[in-house]
């Protein structure tokens, strides 16, 4: 009996001890997790927290610009319209050239979508929603297209038409020799003076010297400053390229008319370059030389004029620079006149066209020619006119095209809001009214300023008919009364 006692007490601290074991443990394992939990904690502490941006401020900024933004309803508004965010890099001629179909938003269609969201989130005015519109993903073109329509103009073909006075002063004309006409056709000549461009002006002073000159000595046509652009980077183009579009000649009136009307202003003024290659042009040549330079400004391409005038005329004793200033500022006037006394020659001041007829008229003294054949000349308009008509049909559909894809972008992100349901039906339909009338605006715009410029050009064309014919009718009479 003792014996069975004896193991049950036993059992019992066995038993007793395992337990007093398992709840060592279990304080143990809480005791570690408490350390591991407390050095956690302290780690975090110590690591720099990131700043959260708030991108709800860059949107703010954006919402108050396109509140502000103006809707064009005119013209002038149309003009001073600047083009979307995301469509501001699209290439001029992508814009406004003539797509089917609806072309999509290219990649820039998630981030816009986003901003939509943004926008329709805050408002359902249509109105707002469509500035956003147009500050996401207007057109870029309009002022460039409207401009260039604006300032097209036709050089409508104008024949030279002689006085009989013209006649009787040759006698005092000295013999220039071989005459080089040297014209500028830099970018300024672009510019109007009395409401005629410049160029226009001058080609027909460089044809009216060259339809006198031309009758006893060859006559040649040297351009410059029509190659490349104003633009800087076109500046080594513009100032190293000298054409002679009118080789050394006698007279043909065809021939020069040709050379001359495709002679287009658009660069820089390389003087000294032209010059320069007059003179290279003629070092063989042992008969009397004479340039006739016709130019509205100074040199601009860094060249040294005054040294090649001198060059030239340092070739031979009976050569000469002569100068037209034409419509010159006195810097530029400055300028010329010392490459004109550089070069032997004589500097004339031409500040209106009949200042320059006229200085035409006492220093290259025309002959009077037998001009029956005028009035039939001007049929050469009729060629122009269809030109006239495409080219500028051609600039109005630019204006036209541009509207057209911007009015596409803008219905893309209308059925893009639409779908999403981030408008409502109303709102939809106030946006297609908005859209509708920016377009139509647009094409009102483009049909006004055609009308404009083809009833202008016309216009143009209509005064050179009725010099034409009143010289025509004057002569006639002049010749019935020798009889």
């Amino acid at each position: 009996m003792m014996r069975k006692w004896i193991f049950f007490w036993l059992f019992v601290l066995l038993l007793l001890g395992g337990c007093s074991s398992n709840e060592k443990k279990e304080k143990q394992i809480d005791a570690n997790k408490d350390i591991t939990t407390n050095e956690t904690n302290r780690v975090e502490d110590n690591v720099e927290k990131e700043p959260v941006v708030d991108a709800k401020l860059e949107f703010d900024e954006e919402s108050k610009i396109i509140e502000n933004l103006t809707i064009p309803t005119t013209e002038k508004e149309l003009l001073q319209q600047i083009g979307g965010i995301f469509t501001k890099d699209v290439p001029y001629e992508e814009e406004t050239k003539q797509r089917w179909g609806n072309f999509g938003l290219g990649a820039y269609e998630g981030e816009l979508t986003e901003k939509l969201r943004q926008v329709t989130k805050i408002t359902q005015d249509s109105t707002v929603i469509f500035q956003a519109l147009q500050y996401y993903i207007g057109s870029h073109a309009y002022e460039r297209t409207i401009t260039e329509l604006k300032g097209f103009t036709v050089d409508w073909y104008e024949p030279y038409l002689p006085e009989p006075s013209e006649m009787e002063e040759k006698q005092n004309l000295v013999d220039p020799g071989k005459a080089l006409i040297l014209l500028d056709a830099s970018s300024s000549m672009l510019l109007n003076v009395e409401g005629k461009q410049k160029m226009s002006v001058a080609k027909i002073a460089a044809t009216r010297f060259a339809n006198t000159i031309g009758n006893t000595h060859d006559v040649s046509l040297i351009v410059y400053g029509h190659a490349g652009t104003q633009n800087n980077e076109d500046k080594q183009l513009s100032c190293t390229t000298i054409d002679e579009v009118y080789p050394l000649q006698s007279f043909d009136p065809e021939k020069f008319t040709q050379a001359i009307e495709g002679v287009q202003a658009r660069g820089w003024t390389p003087i000294a370059n032209a010059i320069k290659a007059a003179r290279e042009k003629m070092t063989d040549s042992k008969d009397n030389v004479t340039l006739y330079i016709i130019s509205d400004g100074a040199e601009t391409c860094g060249g040294n004029p005054v040294a090649e005038a001198k060059a030239f005329a340092k070739e031979d004793a009976n050569r000469s620079v002569n100068i037209i200033g034409f419509n010159v500022d006195q810097a530029g006037e400055n300028s010329l006149k010392e490459i004109a006394a550089a070069g032997n020659g004589e500097y004339i001041s031409a500040k209106t066209i009949d200042d320059l007829n006229n200085s035409i008229k006492k220093t290259w003294v025309p002959s009077f020619m037998e001009v029956a054949s005028k009035s039939n000349s001007l049929l050469k308009q009729w060629e122009q006119s269809f030109d006239e008509m495409k080219d500028r049909t051609r600039l109005a559909d630019k204006i036209y095209y541009a509207s057209i894809n911007e009015k596409s972008r803008f219905y893309s992100a209308l059925n893009i809001m639409s779908a999403e349901k981030m408008i409502t039906p109303e709102t939809s339909k106030k946006l297609t009214e908005l859209i509708e009338n920016k377009a139509n605006l647009v094409l009102n715009v483009r049909n006004k300023l055609d009308k404009q410029k083809m009833d202008e050009n016309e216009t143009n064309r209509q005064q050179i008919i009725e010099r034409v014919n009143e010289w025509s009718n004057r002569m006639n009479k002049l010749r019935e009364n020798q009889k």
